[in-house]
């Protein structure tokens, strides 16, 4: 997804606190100071993950009392101060702290003091800045919605806030000028479908006739006056204010050695319906229409013995993990992104992505005194003046160390083959990932340890059973399949490209379209309400769930499931494992 920097969202987050809940906006403190950040991280003996710098730029935690900016169960955002304060503590506990800090603390926890806290990972590898979440301070557990990075989480909540959407197993509200978060969790049956809609649709072939603007004569086309009138003849001329010059082409591009643009293509999920030559413009039209249902579009070609294809629309793609694995598999990939005011070179190869840290990106400051959205870019205004430079510099870059000469206002014309994606379903967290010893009151470490492996296997299928019922996920017939084969012992394959796997990634895009609709004007032909886009992020939840089942050790996914479910009572285990 183009996820929002952060300081974005906290400007959205702010103004909802400001307008509905003034007594927590409140309590946000003011921007830390870069030095005491920067002698927090000398004490901790561990850079910061950028995100995190960035959010304490925008508020240095929140003051503590009864109108606190709480998160949900998880306790109020930490300052600099709690952060070093919470980490030299635990760090004691789990002898980090002679090798510097492995995570480090977001919230204060439900007990203010790092119990059930969620915490950044600062350890070096794929998972460095991910959120995740630790009971006591010392078990690790995935919190509801699990966010790869401070970014991703931020921008969820901000979503969360104006939309009135879930957020950490919980909906934001606003009583009596405080945040407050309610429990109750119901899953709407039967919403709207944004990509069933668009299957009716066909896709645009071209451009709309162009609107003519009225023609005014002016004084050389105007007929002469009379011979001898001895009048004079007033014209006007109407003249439009002078467009800045079109801003350069900056697509998200990926370059894989080797590969063919249909080998591209597949790699990346393209829908095979929708496989034709486009060139960019036509790509555009595509994307802004219902027909694409809000999902990214690719155009795919060749060029120097790498394959290349270049983003349209939907969520941003390229930077992903999964997309790196697959695209990267038995060769090498170079990616180049833009997204707002950050640019970003990434690689991967053999399957593997690169760590973060030979990511090279440039953050771009924003133009003072300059408004807009994503329309800006194409009347012309640079919202983002240093990424433009930047990104203009990694294409030298590109053709210094890779050979790759990549000009996107050369290709932009050229009709590639191109389709829509349906987008690869997200790595799964690693099984060292240890679940949580209790989902809400209910101890699931005690169920385990006194449950033989069988038994507990029957007694989480049927949980996963009841969630699929819940959500109405087992209605359809890949998931109907599945349960059945769980429930005879029966093994479940559920790679990208089966129709298990493309059913869950079909969901995913329900997710999407359905969110991406909410915001739009009420133009379109289709509209969704927040109960639909309820329905589409509860059964995308319960198939993530039924995933972890089948790929993950038994103890992690019966965590997961038992946190989706929306109806789940203490004693359900304890009856599942009796008729086991």
């Amino acid at each position: 997804m183009s996820i929002p920097a952060v300081e974005e969202s906290w400007a959205r987050v702010d103004a909802w606190l400001a307008r509905h809940a003034p007594r927590t906006h409140a309590t946000l403190r003011p921007p830390a100071p870069r030095a005491g950040i920067e002698a927090a991280e000398r004490t901790l003996g561990v850079p910061f993950p950028p995100d995190l710098v960035a959010s304490l730029r925008c508020h240095d935690g929140v003051e503590l009392g009864d109108d606190a900016m709480d998160l949900a169960s998880y306790g109020a955002l930490c300052a600099v101060a709690d952060i070093v304060r919470s980490t030299t503590l635990l760090g004691g506990v789990t002898e980090e702290a002679e090798e510097g800090a492995e995570r480090l603390p977001l919230t204060r926890g439900s007990a203010r003091g790092a119990s059930d806290a969620l915490f950044l990972t600062c350890r070096p590898g794929p998972h460095h800045g991910r959120v995740v979440g630790y009971f006591d301070g010392s078990v690790p557990c995935l919190p509801p919605s699990p966010s790869p990075s401070l970014r991703h989480f931020l921008a969820d909540l901000a979503e969360a806030l104006n939309g009135g959407f879930p957020f950490l197993g919980h909906t934001p509200s606003a009583v009596d000028g405080r945040l407050v978060w309610e429990t109750e969790r119901t899953v709407p049956a039967d919403p709207v479908s944004p990509l069933t809609h668009a299957g009716t649709l066909a896709e645009p072939e071209s451009d709309p006739p162009a609107l003519r603007r009225p023609v005014f004569p002016d004084d050389a086309g105007a007929p002469p006056p009379s011979q001898g009138s001895g009048t004079r003849r007033l014209s006007f001329v109407r003249t439009g204010r002078p467009r800045p010059a079109p801003l350069p082409d900056q697509p998200d591009v990926v370059f894989a050695a080797g590969l063919t643009p249909d080998e591209m293509l597949r790699r990346l999920g393209a829908v095979p319906g929708t496989v034709r030559p486009r060139d960019r413009r036509q790509a555009q039209r595509a994307v802004e229409s219902a027909w694409a249902a809000h999902r990214p579009l690719v155009r795919a070609g060749e060029r120097g013995g790498w394959a290349f294809a270049t983003l349209e629309g939907g969520a941003a793609q390229f930077a992903r993990p999964a997309v790196l694995r697959a695209l990267s598999a038995g060769t090498r990939v170079v990616v180049l992104t833009r997204q707002g005011p950050e640019v970003a070179l990434t690689f991967a190869e053999d399957g593997v992505p690169c760590p973060q840290e030979r990511t090279r990106r440039v953050m771009s400051p924003r133009k003072p005194h300059t408004a807009g959205g994503p329309w800006a870019r194409r009347l012309g205004v640079d919202l983002w003046p240093g990424s433009t430079a930047a990104y203009t510099r990694f294409l030298a870059v590109l053709e210094q160390e890779f050979g790759i000469t990549y000009d996107p206002a050369e290709e932009g014309p050229t009709e590639l083959t191109g389709a829509l994606l349906l987008p690869l379903l997200d790595d799964l967290p690693e099984a060292e990932d240890e679940p949580p010893a209790r989902v809400g009151d209910f101890d699931l470490a005690r169920l385990v340890e006194s449950t033989p492996p069988q038994r507990l296997r029957v007694a989480v299928a049927a949980q996963l059973s009841r969630l699929a019922s819940e959500t109405g996920i087992d209605t359809y017939p890949e998931v109907a399949e599945a349960l059945d084969r769980i429930h005879r012992g029966l093994p479940v394959r559920c790679d990208q490209d089966d129709p298990l796997g493309v059913r869950m990634r079909t969901l995913t895009a329900e997710v999407h379209a359905a969110r991406e609709l909410l915001r739009d004007d009420g133009t379109v032909s289709v509209s969704v309400s927040g109960e639909d886009f309820t329905a589409w992020v509860a059964r995308d939840h319960a198939a993530h769930a039924l995933r972890e089942f089948v790929r993950l050790p038994l103890l992690a996914a019966a965590a997961t499931i038992l946190q989706q479910r929306a109806s789940f009572r203490r004693d359900e285990g304890a009856e599942d494992v009796r008729e086991a």
